[in-house]
């Protein structure tokens, strides 16, 4: 009787950890990965891989293959000239996630959707062609602790004689991975919660 008590406390106690163990490792594993640019730190959408692109760039690179998705999140220096800084944000982007197509891009402006944070003070956004391919790039600027950050993305919009109506004809659109990641990494800097009665992305058709 003893032995089989003995056997039991010790079966309880390894049950017991192996427990433990599984539940702090699916702590960890629920735990986001932290990104960053400068001092600013950011969450890692799920499914983004980084790339790396030169320091004096100021902005930090995440790539979704499968939706020819990059995703940017910049800190650039107070006073700076944005639309040359978005000029070549997109420039150095475009050659990162598809450096087999031809760069010479055509580009028109697109209007602009809603703001998504309280700090948001400015955007843009534009579709592009290179005669094979379309894009879209949108980015939103936000001011946050007296800091200037740009959170956008570059993807693809369609290939061939559809891409080239899309962009004749001034259609555009949105990216619903591209507006879920760009909302979860704003957030994740401002501390902003998503509004579960009126979700940013919620009317947001994906792109492609």
């Amino acid at each position: 009787m003893k032995r089989i008590f003995m056997v039991t406390v010790i079966c309880c106690f390894v049950l017991g950890a192996s427990l433990s163990v599984g539940q702090t490792a699916s702590r960890q594993s629920s735990k986001k990965s932290s990104c960053n640019v400068g001092d600013t730190a950011f969450v890692c959408p799920k499914g983004f891989k980084p790339l790396p692109v030169e320091s004096e760039q100021k902005f930090s690179l995440l790539f979704r293959k499968e939706y020819g998705l990059g995703l940017f999140v910049a800190s650039p220096e107070s006073g700076f000239d944005e639309q040359k800084f978005m000029s070549d944000v997109t420039k150095t982007i475009l050659v990162k996630i598809f450096p087999k197509e031809l760069q010479s891009f055509a580009w028109k402006p697109l209007r602009f959707s809603g703001a998504v944070s309280k700090f948001e003070v400015g955007g843009g956004m534009a579709q592009g062609f290179n005669g094979t391919l379309s894009v879209l790039v949108k980015y939103r600027h936000l001011k946050f602790k007296d800091k200037d950050i740009l959170v956008g993305y570059v993807a693809e919009f369609g290939r061939g004689a559809e891409a080239k109506e899309s962009f004749e004809r001034g259609l555009g659109g949105d990216s619903m991975p591209a507006c879920n990641a760009s909302v979860e990494v704003i957030y994740s800097i401002t501390g902003e919660k998503i509004d579960e009665n009126n979700p940013p992305c919620t009317l947001v058709a994906p792109a492609g």
